[in-house]
């Protein structure tokens, strides 16, 4: 039983997957994706050593010496008709899930009985005191996700939404982020409104389509795979639990307050969570990744491909000339021209800016000490300028 009672004003309409354009059934199967992206973060920084294996079967192998030992053909297992294999090596997932968010604002999130479930209310915090003002909050949130109702169940507090496009942790991919997301996928979430045994008030989310949009570019998949449409039930809870995070976040951003932005922000060396050399911030996370991307091309960074959902921006650095840095007052970057990988991450209050080469390898100490003087330099003039 669903941890979440269905709120009912009248008979409930039930969905067919068939009148859903662009979606398939969804079973309990794997789904294999390939093509020219950026699977890196896929893998744990600084540890590949899962990608070198092979699937070499199940083989005895005698000792040199030795006999062979004797076999009991009363034990052998009969051939199977068909194979069942999984993936092995680097093309094995090893991310991590996608987690429930915590909310400062008392909303809570649960996944029980296949749904991802918003509870809106919790001690003196009340969002939405009935079904009527909880509907009436789902469609503004809806309207700030850039989402559409589709189909509406007469007389319950029940939709489908309209297909649009989500990235592969639930969140929907916005004009900014459709040119560097890796995956994409055109999705329908089924939404609904319900009170639990004690009276609380939820909003209950749960995937019921979705297919993996295959185009050009960044989007283009390798003949050699077969793409399907199949989710496994942990896919199926990380979109579901990625939509309902959206949801918190939507409502924390409803009712925060504009952050003020300090022009004195300090940009120290120091080693990131994976141990390599990085720049911090004293800022956060947010403000930090919109200075970043606003103040590489004024230095030579041409970005050609960044990723909100991976905090990561790929640029081709080209030095400017020698009067640039002399006329700016800074110094000069001290780096290779070349392609460069710089993700951003977050450690409290503050904001780790990691450097990589096009091999994706972290760059040594010594380039990011040269690298330090005028980068940081340049990082704190931004924020000055934007902190007015």
């Amino acid at each position: 039983m669903s941890a979440l009672k269905h709120t009912t004003l009248a008979a409930v309409l039930t969905l067919s997957l068939a009148t859903l354009a662009g979606c398939s059934t969804i079973r309990n199967w794997w789904q294999m994706y390939d093509g020219d992206v950026d699977t890196t973060l896929r893998e744990p920084t600084g540890y590949y050593e899962h990608a070198e294996v092979k699937d070499a079967g199940d083989q005895l192998v005698v000792p040199p010496g030795l006999n062979q030992p004797a076999q009991d053909r009363s034990m052998t297992l009969p051939l199977l008709t068909t194979a069942v294999r999984g993936p092995v090596g680097e093309e094995m997932d090893v991310r991590a899930p996608v987690v429930q968010l915590r909310s400062s604002s008392g909303v809570k999130t649960q996944w029980a009985a296949g749904e991802s479930i918003v509870w809106l209310n919790s001690g003196d915090k009340v969002n939405a005191s009935t079904e009527a003002e909880a509907w009436q909050l789902l469609l503004q949130v809806l309207a700030r996700m850039g989402l559409q109702p589709g189909q509406i169940t007469p007389g319950a507090y029940e939709m489908t939404t309209m297909a649009a496009d989500f990235n592969e942790f639930g969140t929907p991919i916005m004009l900014t982020t459709s040119a560097s997301d890796a995956l994409r996928y055109r999705q329908v979430y089924r939404i609904r409104i319900g009170r639990n045994a004690s009276g609380d008030i939820g909003i209950a989310t749960s995937l019921i389509g979705s297919m993996t949009i295959a185009s050009t570019g960044i989007f283009s998949f390798r003949t050699t795979r077969t793409l399907s449409d199949i989710l496994t039930p942990a896919e199926l809870q990380r979109f579901a639990t990625g939509f309902s995070n959206q949801i918190v976040k939507s409502l924390d951003e409803a009712g925060a307050e504009p952050e003020l932005i300090s022009g004195n922000v300090s940009v120290t060396l120091d080693r990131d969570n994976n141990n390599q050399d990085c720049f911090v911030v004293s800022s956060s996370y947010q403000t930090t990744w919109d200075v970043l991307r606003n103040m590489l091309p004024d230095y030579g960074f041409e970005i050609t491909e960044y990723s909100v959902s991976h905090s990561s921006l790929t640029a081709d650095y080209s030095e400017p000339d020698s009067d640039f840095f002399r006329e700016q007052g800074l110094d000069d970057f001290a780096m290779p021209e070349g392609i460069y990988i710089i993700r951003v991450s977050i450690d409290g209050d503050r904001t780790f800016i990691t450097f990589y080469d096009e091999d994706d390898k972290p760059l040594r100490a010594a380039m990011v000490a040269r690298l330090y003087p005028g980068f940081s330099a340049a990082l704190s003039r931004a924020f000055a300028a934007l902190g007015g």
